[in-house]
């Protein structure tokens, strides 16, 4: 698993020590704390943003004042991996009213590129892993 920084990796190792006590080590819970854990506004603010505890983001909070445009993109991407949310409130939901925000040409496009393709391959670890093309084409 790569990391951003020594930050990215603490938070990392302190929330997965509280997944484990809580029974919650899926790919969901995995790829949802590793993703908002990429920067700090996230790290920072992961409270308001998901609840651990009872499984469930705030889809609200991609409203919220601490957010910026880059951490923006890091809880998009981290919603889009936890349950393929593309809203960015609640009221969206109600009137079905879908975000572009979520496109890969809008989140991909920032330094933390690298870091949610290893997101994804935390939540998707059964299509991304590497294959030998050579060996099997004999």
């Amino acid at each position: 698993m790569k990391f951003i920084d020594s930050k990215h990796k603490e938070f990392w190792n302190n929330k997965y020590k509280e997944m484990e006590q809580m029974g919650k080590t899926d790919v969901y819970y995995k790829a949802i704390v590793y993703t908002l854990g990429i920067c700090e506004t996230t790290r920072d603010n992961f409270s308001k943003i998901f609840n651990l505890r009872t499984g469930e983001i705030n889809i609200d909070s991609i409203n919220g004042a601490y957010q910026t445009s880059t951490s923006e993109k890091v809880t998009r991407m981290a919603f889009s991996l936890w349950n393929r949310c593309n809203y960015d409130s609640e009221k969206d939901i109600e009137n079905e009213k879908v975000s572009d925000k979520y496109n890969v040409s809008e989140i991909f496009c920032c330094s933390y590129a690298p870091y949610f393709y290893e997101g994804i391959k935390i939540r998707y670890p059964e299509y991304t892993r590497e294959k030998n093309f050579e060996r099997e084409s004999r």
